[in-house]
């Protein structure tokens, strides 16, 4: 495994989430169906939401297909449990028992008897894969291997027997489960626990003392209390958490809390709640609102499940037991042959991958699928690294402008979160985006729909030292707009020198805990942050095996000799003197690259003879042909693990490693595999073979501790006289270990040649010598694919930091075009979109497609008039360095997909499934509304609209576009005086309205934690302004840079709310572009969006404005466009909740415009009279002279 092996002193068992549910079809344009990997998925709730909030174009809810990987099979059992539970008929009058089976920790005695029951059923239906398959609820769950179904059913069974437990039996669990509880009760008595808080999104405030208080509730009595007079008495310990991967010990989380996965917000909208209010009076409510929702979600899938078969249900649940990065090779390995290392089902396990062949071989019937348009990958990056995380999930990803793969941070590492989530990339994240293939969407567009303000809120409640800061990242396809199924192959080059200095780079950052001059850094500071850098230090994720098979990811999408790339790396590794262990490291490096499939050049089966000949070995003596890599198993007596094994446990989760020494020589292995068992070895030579028998009591068993890792044969033929040892990794958290275990951190050692507790073997031992999953070597696809020119080139800077500048090579072989160029006609090179380019050679024209954007008006151009090309030089504009832009209609992106317009950084809505809500009449109540829109603006667009635009500077137009849309939402939702809900948009350079507006409501967007306004968009035109039924229009004023922006930004709030059919005639079809008529702005009667959607669904406009409004009117959702907080710093000061207003024009919200200040109070500002004179009515009441 690429991952580090921790010492498992203490697991979690998480059976509920601790973050709120989002719709994972968000992305997906509604015609597409679903094919979704949800890797450490935890429990169901994504699902149940999914299955409610999906947008759909039809009668039929789209189809989704979930497969479903975590490595604790108690969740899965219960998730399993849940689906199962919604399968059975009259299921929607069980759903307030089913609540409590999934969420109450003690049950009554009906809901016990339930689950009961439901295990009953279950127990034989897990006897084999076939059994499963002919039960009634295949057409629901599917099992991915039988090991899943076998661990599954281990837990039904596990709760089942509860039941049959004598009255001694009985007393003994229910007192062991109570002093679990008791213990995470003492731990989290005193403190506030702010859990549950951010499922609040912008209520997170007012959520604080609930939020609390039920977390403390919850671990009382071990139920939720909605306040019903009918709740039953719940005595009974629920067995569903009460055993896990970590046996029948109590291990459910700390942080546990039901209501973390649900909304609150739309419990606390408009609950009228002060800032300081301490009362519990409003936690029935939310338990109210969190139950309604489970059972809302609960319907949607019990509609998609019930009364359906396997080729008729919408909704395909796959559940696989296991480790996520383990499941994501073997999924790869489908259509692939085999290679050398096993893939192991999970950490601490022998047993190897065996996915059912009727569902995932080249014969399968009705195959599951092997590649999906939605990745999930949970916070799983806390714990195996992001660069672990993307390796074996991009491939994965299928060929489509809306694939995306989701990757979610809760630990905050480094300075800041924001850093944080930049040093996990291990690089310049324009440069890493390009040798991987994806980008984080927002970092493109510069902006998100996704809220993180309760993030933001709660790290000003408890100062930068928070414990947990979540931050949530969508990547896609570089080659976003390229058509899946076009002959584009998204290649690029790279001079061979400065790619193997990058991947150096790259290697130093992986591997940054082995620099000692950082770890004596830790020790310069004061001793809280001392503190928390040390705990952070010890999260340590990659071994040399995850850095070859990064490389072997970078190798399918970089052109170059990689050959040369490797050698020139490899020197580099042994120059280097910045990481004090990495020569320890070096044999396994050369091992691990050369099983990523790359060639060594001093390595080779004819290298591996000649040293075996010169040396001859003992240890190969007994071997006809040595190969190039074997396995070393080393066997640890458990009497040995039982000295140290409470210390290891006490110090928390640290690393293994195995060594090797001889002499001076000093080799180290972190990429190992270790199981408790007995080892059974049989035959000599290259065909010795073993097999463990593994115990799965684990550390709690009494068996021998196992650990095996590869290495190269060269290696042990040089050391075969010394010694192999197990070891703990030092750190700055494992020095405590050194008084035990001695400054070697030594656990165990033997003689390599001592077959006692040493064994050397041609392939790895596992539980079976049968036929096993394989990792293999990431080779280049074979496809068939033609590559339209040369790759586009990359340049570094001087630094070798960063990408500084791409190259487009353009071979003129249109004989026109030919002629033009020899007889010396001038040259040229159009902007188009930003990453987009047109080349023109007098009459001849050829679209240049870059991977990112860049700035073509500062492009050089190499011209080679006799052979016949063009290079076309451009400076990379993709930056972290934000700064005022002017032009910013191209961050507003949008591509087609089979037909189907595919939007880049803006997630899709259904709006009737988004609430609604009422703010309160009590002046007293917090109007969290106004700091969440204010918390759109990052400090230096603040700070930007406060000073206001200077005469003769470049315009921020996402400022201005910010403010347009404060003002919109501000008086929409009537926060400052009436509501307003009629606006045109207005180009006073052009004097021309080119839209109207009309806000029905304002929604809570709960699954991304802000609001929505529910809108229909009219053409601006004035005979059909003319015609609308209108009182009175709020002018939204934009000059032409911000109306191009509009004209980009339009269409695509409308898209995401869509739910129609495009035509076979659309517009944006025809013209090939969303929008329509781009760089058209100053013509308003040309529309920017298509007519497809005009007319449908507008009766709620007839009554109010007419028919005119009802015809041409379009749905859209408008809402706030937020900062991206790697980029651009985002906060607020929360003592001053009114501070974004106070930036702007009071009346309609603009600020970056020249404002003067009230004559009479000097409190407030207006960008015109005319704006002074509309708000002169309220204003009066509070203006008093300054």
């Amino acid at each position: 495994m690429s991952h580090l092996l921790y010492w498992p002193g203490r697991i979690f068992f998480y059976p509920v989430g601790n973050t709120s549910a989002i719709c994972l079809t968000e992305e997906l344009p509604p015609e597409h169906k679903a094919d979704v990997l949800i890797l450490g998925c935890g429990d169901p709730r994504h699902i149940l939401y999914t299955a409610y909030a999906d947008a759909s174009i039809t009668n039929e809810p789209r189809k989704l297909d979930v497969t479903c990987c975590d490595t604790d099979a108690a969740v899965l059992a219960r998730n399993t449990l849940l689906f199962t539970l919604l399968a059975d008929e009259g299921a929607e009058d069980r759903l307030s028992s089913i609540w409590n089976i999934f969420y109450h920790m003690f049950l009554d005695e009906g809901s016990l008897s339930l689950l009961i029951e439901q295990c009953r059923k279950l127990v034989p239906l897990a006897e084999s894969l076939n059994s499963w398959r002919e039960g009634p609820y295949a057409h629901v769950v599917a099992m991915c291997s039988s090991d899943t179904l076998s661990e599954i059913g281990r837990f039904w069974k596990l709760w089942f027997g509860t039941s049959n437990f004598n009255a001694k039996q009985a007393k003994r669990f229910k007192e062991n489960f109570q002093s679990g509880i008791k213990n995470v009760r003492k731990r989290c008595e005193d403190g506030v626990v702010m859990t549950s808080m951010r499922s609040a999104g912008p209520l997170a405030p007012v959520a604080l003392f609930a939020a609390s208080e039920h977390f403390k509730r919850f671990w009382m009595t071990g139920v939720t209390d909605d306040g019903s007079p009918d709740t039953k008495p719940a005595n009974n310990p629920n067995p569903t958490f009460a055993f896990s991967l970590f046996g029948d010990e109590f291990a459910v989380h700390y942080g546990t809390d039901p209501i973390s996965g649900f909304h609150l917000a739309e419990a606390l909208a408009s609950s009228g709640l002060e800032l300081t209010n301490k009362t519990a009076s409003v936690i029935p409510k939310v338990v109210q609102a969190v139950r309604q929702q489970f059972s809302t979600w609960c319907k949607a899938v019990i509609r998609r499940v019930q009364n359906s078969s396997a080729s008729s249900a919408s909704l395909v649940v796959r559940m696989y037991a296991g480790e996520a990065l383990a499941f994501c090779q073997a999924l790869r390995a489908v259509n692939a042959s085999a290679a050398h290392a096993p893939i192991f089902t999970a950490p601490w396990r022998r047993s190897v991958v065996q996915l059912d062949d009727t569902l995932y071989s080249r014969s399968a019937p009705s195959p599951a699928p092997t590649s999906f348009n939605v990745i999930e990958t949970s916070n799983l990056l806390d714990h195996l690294g992001l660069q672990n995380l993307l390796t074996v999930t991009i491939p994965l990803l299928s060929d489509s402008p809306s694939s995306t793969l989701y990757t979610e941070a809760l630990l905050p590492v480094g300075d800041s979160p924001a850093q944080g989530i930049l040093d996990q990339v291990c690089g310049d994240l324009s440069t890493i985006s390009l040798l991987l293939g994806v980008v984080p969407s927002a970092y493109i567009s510069r902006f998100t729909t996704r809220s993180n303000t309760a993030e933001t809120m709660m790290q000003g409640l408890t100062g930068s030292s928070v414990n947990q800061y979540h931050e949530r990242l969508a990547w896609k396809h570089i080659n976003f707009g390229h058509p899946s199924n076009s002959l584009y192959e998204p290649e690029l080059s790279f001079s061979e020198t400065q790619l193997a200095r990058k991947l150096f780079d790259i290697y130093l950052k992986m591997f940054s805990d082995e620099d000692l001059s950082k770890r004596m850094a830790i020790m310069s500071f004061d001793k809280s942050k001392a503190q928390r850098m040390i705990q952070s230090s010890g999260l340590i994720h990659y071994s040399r095996r995850s850095f070859a098979l990064l490389l072997a990811h970078i190798k399918t999408k970089i052109h170059c000799d990689w050959n040369k790339v490797i050698s020139d790396l490899e020197a580099l590794i042994l120059q280097d003197r910045t990481l004090i262990t990495g020569s320890n490291f070096y044999q396994e490096t050369a091992c691990q690259l050369y099983l990523a499939g790359f060639r060594l050049p001093w390595f080779s089966p004819a290298h591996v003879r000649e040293v075996r000949s010169e040396e001859d070995p003992p240890i190969f003596r007994a071997w006809n042909t040595v190969p190039e890599v074997v396995t070393v198993v080393l066997v640890i007596p458990r009497h040995v693990i039982a000295k140290v094994q409470s210390d290891l446990s006490d110090v928390g989760t640290p690393i293994l490693q195995c060594e090797i020494r001889v002499d001076f020589k000093h080799n180290a292995f972190a990429c190992i595999s270790g199981s408790f068992g007995k080892l059974e070895v049989s035959g000599e030579g290259e065909n010795k073979t073993a097999v463990v028998v593994e115990d799965r009591a684990g550390i709690n068993g009494t068996s021998p501790l196992i650990v095996s890792f590869p290495v190269l044969s060269t290696t042990l033929i040089y050391t075969s006289g010394g010694t192999v040892g197990l070891a703990v990794r030092s750190t700055l958290g494992t020095a405590g270990l050194t008084q035990k275990l001695g400054l070697e951190m030594t656990l165990f050692k033997a003689l390599l040649a001592d077959e006692r507790y040493a064994h050397v073997l041609a392939k790895a031992p596992t539980t079976s010598n049968g036929t096993i999953s394989s990792e293999r070597s990431l080779e280049p696809p074979k496809s068939d694919a033609k590559r339209q020119g040369r790759p586009i080139h990359a340049e570094m800077d001087k630094s070798n930091m960063q990408v500084q500048s791409l190259t487009a090579h353009v071979d003129i072989v249109d004989p026109a075009g030919e002629a033009s160029l020899t007889s010396g006609c001038a040259v040229t090179v159009e902007q188009l979109s930003p990453n987009k380019a047109k080349l023109h050679v007098d009459q001849y024209e050829h679209v240049i497609s870059f991977p990112f954007p860049v700035d073509t008006a500062n492009a050089k151009l190499r011209i080679a008039r006799k052979s016949k090309y063009v290079e076309v030089v451009a400076p990379m504009t993709l930056t972290l360095n934000v700064k005022r832009e002017s032009k910013i209609a191209g961050n507003f992106r949008t591509a087609f997909d089979c037909g189907v317009p595919t939007l880049w950084s803006m997630h899709r809505v259904s709006l009737d499934r988004c609430p609604t809500f009422k703010f309160p009449k009590s002046r007293n109540a917090f109007n969290w509304l106004r700091p969440h829109l204010g918390l759109s603006f990052s400090q230096r667009e603040r700070a930007s609209r406060e000073r206001g635009a200077l005469p003769g500077s470049m315009p921020d137009t996402f400022v201005s576009l910010k403010d347009s849309l404060h003002c919109l939402l501000v008086s929409a939702a009537g926060l400052e005086g009436p509501r307003q809900a009629e606006f045109a948009l207005w180009n006073p350079d052009e004097d021309e309205f080119y839209a109207t507006i009309l806000v029905t409501d304002i929604r809570l967007d709960l699954g991304s934690h802000t609001v929505v306004a529910d809108s229909w968009i009219i053409p601006g035109s004035s005979d059909i302004r003319n015609k609308l039924r209108i009182a009175q229009v709020l002018s939204i004023k934009t000059d032409a840079y911000e109306s191009e922006a509009w004209r980009h930004l339009l269409p695509l709030f409308i898209e995401r709310c869509r739910t129609w059919k495009h035509k076979p005639s659309c517009e944006y079809l025809v013209q090939d572009s969303v929008p329509l008529y781009p760089g058209a702005g100053s013509d308003p009667k040309k529309v920017p969006w298509c007519s497809c959607g005009m007319g449908i669904g507008t009766d709620v406009l007839k009554e109010r404005y007419g028919s005119t409004s009802a015809k041409y009117a379009t749905r859209a959702a408008i809402s706030p466009l937020f900062s991206v907080s790697y980029m651009d710093k985002v906060g607020l000061n929360m003592d001053d909740p009114a501070e974004p207003l106070s930036t702007g024009c009071v009346a309609c919200g603009k600020g970056d415009v020249p404002l003067s200040a009230c004559a009479r109070c000097k409190k407030v500002k207006y960008c015109s009279k005319d704006c002074q004179v509309k708000d002169w009515k309220l204003h009066k009441k509070n203006c008093v002279s300054a």
